[in-house]
């Protein structure tokens, strides 16, 4: 029986079957291959082999060519994408898409010729290679179904425009009038090349005329040439680690996590683990959220053997680090999502840092959860699983036995709550401007973090009650008073503010309640006199090098301020409005606003900064707990209590949620579409109490659509995936979404 490959392009379909190329060996299960795509030549993954009838082989089309000597992603990474892509209901080519954004997409050199000795229409008999472009793609297409030409792909290399030799020195060039061309083409002859003529003038040491007199005589000329390979990031030793706070518990050998302390302490901790796992020649990946947590992991282990794989990489870069870490030995691969499925050998350990991290939620394409992922991929290739994180929340707590966490003792955090439902002052209360004076004073540093950019959450008119709103969403417009705008978080529509109110004709316009980073820094500007305040949030990020070297200043900002490296002077963190991280549209709210105020040690090193946090919940019991001293006890029971919530209402890991948003242009399609979706989840098996909705999203219209959603929650299991198996991209006139272990329940699904 004939044996067909299964091939996966990164598009929203599952693998495709071709039969093997004819030329060559089958390609490897990870391998790319070039198959036939709509006339001409598309790059895909092999993902599976299986047999086929003999019948059924002849229907089958020939793969063209194979483009990998090894395995560009291991077989074990194939079958963990396979698993992420029904994890996450959607075809593995968008999972595919998703995970390897690269190497699927570079440019072929698509070539055929007709079968030796053989008479096909439109060509010479036993013609040399053609290339494809020459050929309709429909007459292409037809000689393929017929077996009458063989096809060859290429990748195009990149290249580079150099300065080559042509010739060698002759009596054109003897005399003492030509003795620096002479020079600068024995240069060039040595070089084997040169970028331009300015670089081989620098070289040789002569003037830029007397290259380009060599170009003129033809000795030398530019050509194109293949590009060299491209460099790789090195990361450089930071300071020495600190040593990791003493524990009783041993670390364990195999899965396990590190939960407690300072990004740095943990990572210190992590450290002999890889050694030991690099030791037994094994290789291990390392996932970081986002960039700046990368950048901080990479200084700790840069005396290992480590490779960065980031989206600071280009394509080529990227490209270049999958052909060498496969003969490259046991080493240590730090990235963001996107080296999930480097192709390390002899994967040993996968290391989630900052676990919980809502970073790691990926935005579009598969909305996976990288950890999650990162777990499947575990398990797939026998490999330990280590978390690591500030605080063991109920996901890690439930993935984690307890014989296996090693805990180190939670941050300090010298902690004040100023109530705000006292206090007439807006948006700062006096506790805080008091504290920010003695800043000033003592010539020291703050970071304030407003809950926003712009202004303020609006802008209305205080005699009617009328409000500025999106026309494209049903959200008030945000008030950027610098530039004088009024702007809209979700769809980017802005204008001017009006002149007088639309509704009542009045002139009383202003500001609303909600204070962002503008807000905020203006109120410090007029208080502080001249002290130095820097705004750090989406629309402007002013220079933080002065605070970096300790210079006195304030920071405001949202909390993109969380990726600074530390301040040495910082004495003050404040939070302008706490209440806004306990109010998301999510169940893991408490949790989240925990782990922030936790990572808020880490803005300095030198001190433990005074935490101020603003809120209309003074007793709320995320702050009772880490006002504890120490905080460990409270905390933990904190978590426990709220691992209990999470399995009294079946909420993951005690349970598995999904989030199936229908939006369409009218309200009626996407109405009609969403109760269409609940009987269809039902019709597949799933029970009346399961499926919540349909109703119209927390936000009903985003970006001139309106959105309706369906809730399915299940018991913890394989039912989610059968159920969502094989949803239709569209439902009726509404497009649909699914997103499993949603994060926000009234985000608009991209």
């Amino acid at each position: 029986m004939p044996t067909a490959i299964e091939v996966l392009v990164p598009l929203p379909l599952e693998p495709l079957s071709y039969l093997p190329p004819s030329a060559g060996p089958t390609p490897a299960i990870g391998a790319r291959v070039a198959v036939p795509w709509q006339g001409g030549a598309r790059i895909g993954l092999v993902v599976g082999r299986r047999e086929v009838a003999a019948g059924r082989g002849i229907e089958l089309r020939e793969a063209i060519d194979g483009l990998d000597r090894a395995p560009f992603v291991t077989p074990e990474a194939v079958d963990a994408l396979l698993r992420i892509a029904r994890r996450a209901a959607v075809p593995a080519g968008v999972a595919l898409a998703t995970l390897l954004p690269w190497g699927f997409r570079d440019p072929l050199r698509h070539r055929v010729r007709p079968l030796a000795g053989a008479d096909v229409p439109g060509l010479e008999r036993d013609a040399d290679w053609l290339e494809a472009s020459t050929i309709s793609l429909e007459h292409l297409d037809w000689l393929r179904a017929q077996g009458l030409v063989e096809e060859q792909v290429v990748r195009v290399r990149p290249t580079v425009r150099v300065l080559a030799p042509v010739a060698q020195v002759d009596e054109g060039l003897i005399g003492a009038r030509r003795a620096n061309q002479r020079a600068a083409l024995e240069r060039l002859w040595q070089l084997e090349g040169a970028d331009s003529a300015a670089a081989l003038a620098r070289d040789a040491d002569v003037p830029e005329s007397a290259v380009r007199a060599l170009v003129a005589k033809g000795y030398v000329a530019y050509r194109e040439v293949e590009a060299p390979p491209p460099g790789l990031p090195r990361p450089s030793p930071d300071a020495p680690l600190p040593a990791p706070a003493p524990v009783d518990a041993v670390p364990p050998a195999g899965d396990g996590g590190i939960l407690g302390g300072l990004r740095r302490q943990r990572l210190a901790a992590l450290l002999p683990r890889l050694r030991n796992d690099l030791d037994d020649g094994r290789s291990v990946l390392v996932l970081a959220p986002e960039q700046a947590r990368l950048n901080e992991a990479a200084e700790a282990l840069a005396s290992l053997p480590l490779f960065l794989l980031s989206g600071e990489l280009d394509d080529e870069q990227r490209l270049r680090l999958f052909e060498e870490l496969p003969s490259s030995g046991p080493v240590v691969v730090l990235g963001t999502y996107l080296a999930l499925l480097a192709p390390l050998p002899r994967l040993g350990r996968v290391v989630v840092t900052e676990a919980a991290s809502g970073s790691y939620k990926l935005q579009a394409g598969a909305r996976l959860f990288v950890p999650d992922a990162a777990a499947l991929l575990a398990e797939a290739s026998g490999a330990a699983l280590t978390l690591s994180d500030v605080v063991a929340g109920p996901d890690t707590l439930v993935r984690l036995p307890e014989g296996a966490r090693r805990t180190l003792p939670l941050p300090r955090l010298r902690l004040h709550a100023a109530d705000m439902g006292g206090s007439g002052n807006w948006p700062l209360h006096p506790d805080l401007l008091r504290l920010l004076k003695q800043v000033r004073e003592r010539g020291r540093q703050a970071v304030l973090i407003a809950p926003r950019r712009g202004f303020s959450a609006a802008l209305g008119c205080e005699a009617c009650g009328w409000t500025a709103q999106c026309p494209n969403c049903d959200l008030s417009l945000r008030y950027h008073r610098q530039d004088g705008r009024l702007r809209c978080h979700q769809c980017g529509h802005e204008q001017a503010p009006p002149s007088a109110c639309p509704s009542c004709g009045g002139t009383a316009l202003a500001p609303l309640r909600g204070a962002g980073t503008q807000w905020v820094a203006e109120r410090l500007v007029g208080m502080l006199d001249g002290f130095p305040v820097l705004r750090f949030d989406r629309d402007r990020r002013d220079d933080p090098e002065p605070l970096l070297r300790g210079e006195p200043g304030v920071v405001v900002g949202t909390t993109a301020v969380l990726r600074l490296p530390p301040l040495p002077a910082l004495s003050l963190v404040a939070l302008t409005l706490f209440d806004t991280h306990l109010a998301l549209a999510d169940f893991r709210a408490e949790e989240e606003a925990l782990r922030m105020l936790l990572e808020l040690g880490e803005l300095s090193r030198q001190r433990r900064p005074l935490v101020l946090v603003q809120t209309y919940q003074p007793e709320h019991p995320v702050l009772t707990a880490l006002a504890a001293d120490p905080p460990d006890a409270a905390v933990e029971a904190l978590v426990g209590r709220l691992l209990e919530r999470r399995r009294r209402f079946a909420y993951p890991p005690f349970g598995a949620l999904a989030k199936l948003q229908l939006a369409a242009r009218d309200r009626s399609a996407a109405s009609e579409a969403a109760s269409a979706l609940a009987e269809e989840l039902r019709r597949r098996g799933a029970k009346e109490d399961e499926v919540l909705g349909p109703a119209p999203a927390p936000v009903a219209r985003l970006k001139g659509r309106y959105a309706y959603q369906v809730l399915l929650r299940l018991p913890a299991g394989d039912r989610m995936e059968q159920i969502l198996a094989g949803l239709p991209p569209r439902m009726g006139r509404a497009r649909l979404r699914v997103d499993v272990d949603p994060r926000d329940v009234g985000e608009l699904l991209e």
